[in-house]
Parts: C-alpha cells; structure tokens; sequence
C-alpha cells in the first residue's frame, strides 16, 4: 500500500514537473513573438505600466501619435509629476498634461490593475491600449482581465531587445515572471470559485 502511494505520488510529482516545464517553454516563446494588437481606431485611453524600460515613452509617443486622447501611468513615484515625466520624455512642445493622469497608489500588477479600475470607471472608458513589458503581459492581462471583464484591452507589449535569448538575464527573468503568472492565475481561480455561490 505505502510503495503504490509512494509511486503514484513520484509519478504525479514528474508529470507536474513535465507539464510545468513544457508551460514554461511556451510561455518563453510567447514573451519574444508577442506584438502589439493592431488597431484602425484609436482607443478611449492608454495604460501605462511602470517598472520597465521604455514603458512610459511608449505610452507618450502613442498619446502624441493619436492613438487616443488619454494616458493613465500607474504605478508613479508620488514624488514624480506630469512635467517631471514629460522632461524625460523628450524636448520641444508637448501635448496638454490635462491629458495626462499619473496613480501614485500602486506597489505591483495587482494595484496597478485596481488603481486602473477605479480610473476606467471615473471616467467610463470602455476600450484601452494596455502597454507593459512583452514579459509582463500575460500576468497584467490577467490581473485587468478579471477586474474588468467588459473592457476592450488591445495589448502593447514592449520587446525587451538589450536581452537576448542566448542570455542567462532572459531565462532568469522569464522563469521568475512565469511562476509569478501561474500564481496569479491560482489565486484569481480561487477568488472566482469562493465568489461562487
């Protein structure tokens, strides 16, 4: 008795280790051939992630490009203000900071998506162009998916280029932020089924 429940559970043990594995790998090659979502219309407002490389001169340049009327950045520096984001951006004239809103609240992926929420609704926007890191994505888009699930997100994931597959910075970072999006996925299942009558 012992030695089959000695077996069923190495035998378990190995097919959650095969399966997390070939996620894993998935995941890797999902992160470098994700692109942003093509749009022939401009969204109600642009959300911008904070923590990664060119997140925030991402979300400008589409703000300035006419892809819509409107940034959110979550996730700022309460110290930082709009002038102060607007210098690093670039020279020159800029569009009005009465466009622009920074959230000084969130701390991770999970707040930056409750701070957007409560924005989105404020202001009764219903589509947006979420912009993070190509690595972020799938965690972020899980995170807005489950606070708002009517909302139309066209994803704009930010490639990260001065890391190559070849480098141990890449495998690092993707196996962190792989684990991090399972987690998520388990704790927001969980929330669902709780809520559940």
């Amino acid at each position: 008795m012992i030695h089959r429940i000695v077996s069923f559970s190495a035998a378990a043990t190995f097919t959650l280790f095969v399966l997390w594995g070939i996620g894993f790998l998935w995941f890797a090659l999902d992160v470098r051939t994700m692109k942003p979502e093509p749009s022939a219309e401009p969204v109600e407002a642009i959300i911008v992630l904070t923590g990664g490389e060119n997140r925030v001169k991402t979300g400008l340049d589409l703000l300035e490009a006419g892809q819509s009327d409107k940034l959110f950045i979550s996730g700022v520096n309460p110290k930082t203000s709009t002038q102060d984001i607007l210098k690093m951006w670039k020279d020159g004239p800029h569009k009005a900071p009465c466009c622009i809103t920074l959230g000084h609240e969130a701390q991770n992926t999970e707040e930056n998506a409750r701070e957007t929420k409560d924005w989105i609704e404020k202001n009764g926007i219903q589509s947006i162009r979420l912009v993070t890191s190509d690595y972020h994505m799938s965690r972020s888009l899980l995170e807005f998916g489950k606070g708002l699930p009517d909302l139309t997100i066209l994803p704009h994931p930010i490639r990260s280029d001065d890391i190559s597959v070849r480098n141990a910075k890449f495998w690092k970072l993707i196996f962190g932020e792989y684990n991090k999006t399972i987690l998520t996925w388990l704790r927001l299942r969980r929330t669902s089924l709780e809520a559940d009558p």
